[in-house]
């Protein structure tokens, strides 16, 4: 319910998108920037490194087989009994887990370089809660399991089925953070440059629209997408927004985080 409550947060933000839309749609159909304004930006479109979040499909539930061995036992002692590479169980193997600003998703990839596949249990601690995921991971091979609205810090679980109980593999800890900062860095001469920065632990897209005067009409201008890298390697943005009032909308897709909005009159 937090993660729900914050999406709302994010309609808000929306909304507001849309009221600075009508207080720009009046110069929609504005010229372009007048004589003696440059017609190209300083440097090209967009600049900074990219980094696309892979897309990878959920794995599939599947029935709960029996018990499990943590169950009877503190989750402590499971900590204390990890081996820090290859876990209690050969051939099967908790990698690090992807983080995702679109709907809070944490994905752990299973690897199982065994010859018969592996009917496993993952369970995810994350604020005082705990979510369970069943499932099936083929032989020699890696699958994803999607734990979505997991914020913060958490820890994955994972136990393995020996024919009469899930045994404690190994685990992984980690953080997501879905934190993108989006600042006016350049705003003069018919044209604007937004600095895209990842400040969190999360893959973002960031889509930046500019909603007039020109939305959607050129290679400056419309809708972009960009994904910068965590950890706050700068991608700079160009639009062109000739001399009338312009707006621009950047948010990170899929998050609840709050639009960045940008408005002026060159």
């Amino acid at each position: 319910m937090k993660y729900v409550s914050k999406l709302r947060t994010s309609l808000g933000g929306a909304s507001l998108a849309i009221v600075l839309l009508l207080s720009v749609a009046g110069s929609a159909s504005a010229a372009p920037a007048a004589a003696g304004q440059p017609t190209t930006p300083p440097k090209g479109l967009v600049s900074g490194p990219q980094a696309k979040p892979p897309v990878v499909p959920d794995a599939p539930a599947t029935p709960k087989l029996g018990p499990t061995e943590a169950d009877s036992r503190p989750l402590s002692l499971a900590t204390e009994t990890a081996l820090p590479l290859t876990g209690n169980v050969a051939g099967v193997d908790l990698q690090t887990p992807r983080n995702y600003c679109s709907r809070g998703n944490m994905q752990p990839p299973i690897k199982n370089t065994t010859s018969v596949d592996k009917s496993v249990h993952i369970r995810v601690y994350n604020q005082g809660n705990y979510k369970d995921l069943y499932t099936t991971v083929s032989a020699n091979s890696t699958m994803s399991a999607s734990f979505y609205y997991t914020e913060g810090a958490y820890t994955a679980y994972l136990y393995v089925w020996n024919g009469s109980s899930y045994v404690y593999d190994e685990y992984k800890s980690g953080t997501n953070t879905c934190n993108v900062s989006v600042t006016r860095v350049y705003n003069t001469g018919g044209w604007v440059q937004l600095k895209i920065q990842n400040l969190g632990t999360a893959f973002a897209a960031q889509k930046s629209s500019e909603l007039a005067p020109y939305p959607a009409s050129g290679t400056y201008t419309g809708t972009h997408y960009d994904y910068p890298v965590a950890g706050g390697a700068a991608i700079y943005r160009w639009f062109s927004v000739g001399t009338s009032p312009y707006g621009i909308v950047s948010s990170t897709s899929g998050s609840y985080n709050m639009p960045y909005l940008f408005s002026g009159d060159q």
